[in-house]
């Protein structure tokens, strides 16, 4: 009998379970909702509220107990014109064209919030190569998600029941950061639809 054992084994040893584990936390701060299985889900949510709980104290960002969180978590910098226009090429719509104007002319257009720094090969730097420095995960985390919640002491992630999975019949679900400032609603009403899947 397994008495007084937290979370679930998903018949995995203990290294891949982490791993599983840390690709999924990535997976949800990157794009704030992702789809995957109840019992996994489950596992998450209790796992990404102690990093953001850790990620609202001070100096955060320097903490290296985060860091064991997520795969990948520093700001990546991307360099060259055919690099740079392949990563925006797998951004969603929206985000691709404030990113594209924005690029276009940088004094002109509002900077994109997960763009840190641009530097352009012009002036100065005329022979160098465009430089675009987006954020990492953790950035993200401590700067964007976080604040969301400095009033709340917890309950940062919803998890909704999606039904059974085609072929295995495994139970879904969603799983999303809580909405600045909202109590929990039917996905219906926020305008779900489907999304990546982890």
């Amino acid at each position: 009998m397994r008495h007084k054992k937290i979370g679930r084994k998903f018949d995995r040893e203990s290294h891949q379970r982490i791993a599983l584990l840390r690709s999924l936390c990535s997976s949800l701060v990157k794009y704030e909702r992702i789809q995957t299985t109840l019992p996994k889900a489950k596992d998450l949510r209790r796992i990404i509220e102690k990093a953001v709980t850790m990620a609202k104290k001070d100096g955060a960002e320097k903490k290296d107990e985060l860091v064991n969180f997520f795969h990948s978590s520093e700001d990546k910098e991307i360099k060259g014109r055919e690099a740079i226009r392949k990563y925006l090429s797998n951004l969603p719509k929206i985000l691709r064209e404030k990113a594209e104007k924005y690029l276009e002319d940088p004094k002109k257009n509002p900077k994109p919030e997960f763009v840190v720094e641009y530097l352009a090969s012009d002036g100065e730097r005329a022979k160098g190569p465009r430089i675009l420095r987006v954020e990492g995960i953790i950035t993200k985390l401590v700067k964007r998600i976080a604040p969301r919640f400095k009033e709340v002491g917890g309950g940062y992630t919803r998890i909704f029941k999606l039904g059974k999975r085609r072929g295995d019949a495994a139970d879904m679900a969603l799983i999303e950061f809580m909405p600045a400032g909202q109590v929990s609603e039917l996905p219906m009403e926020i305008g779900w639809k489907p999304c990546r899947t982890a």
